[in-house]
């Protein structure tokens, strides 16, 4: 009895973490990248890259609500939704600056930290992070879902 009473007190403190919600919509996101051909552009740290359905293969990736921003991080390669949160519209989306250290909104100006893997914002009106996706794999194959 005691066991089953440790399992479920376990089952309910896990479902308790609170979980990322976003103003943009989850819409489908698939993207593989050969970094040692076609995506090379990202292998240097603090690389980027936006990709939208006019840059990929529509048949088999897909690029989310507004785009998927792909960011060569210090430690990590990181992904989001390129439309910013604050404006919520498919055809508001971020640029990154001048230095590749910023995402920022064009019509509002929120400016995204881009380096700490979160791209949360540290300036402007927004208050929400950049959506995120997962990348996973190596070498130079990566991908990136939701």
């Amino acid at each position: 009895m005691k066991r089953i009473f440790l399992c479920l007190l376990a089952l309910i403190g896990s479902s308790c973490e609170k979980a990322f919600i976003s103003s943009i919509p989850n819409y489908p996101v698939y993207l593989e990248l050969d970094l040692a051909f076609e995506d090379n552009v990202l292998v240097p740290v603090l690389a980027y890259k936006i990709y939208t359905p006019q840059n990929v293969n529509q048949a088999i990736e897909k690029t989310g609500f507004g785009g998927v921003l792909i960011f060569h991080g210090i430690n990590a390669y990181h992904a989001f939704d390129a439309a910013c949160p604050h404006e919520a519209s498919r055809t508001v989306t971020v640029g990154v600056d001048d230095d590749h250290l910023y995402a920022v909104c064009p019509r509002c100006q929120t400016k995204y930290d881009l380096t700490s893997g979160v791209a949360n914002p540290v300036s402007g009106p927004g208050r929400e992070q950049l959506k995120p996706y997962r990348v996973w794999g190596s070498d130079s194959k990566i991908y990136v879902g939701n």
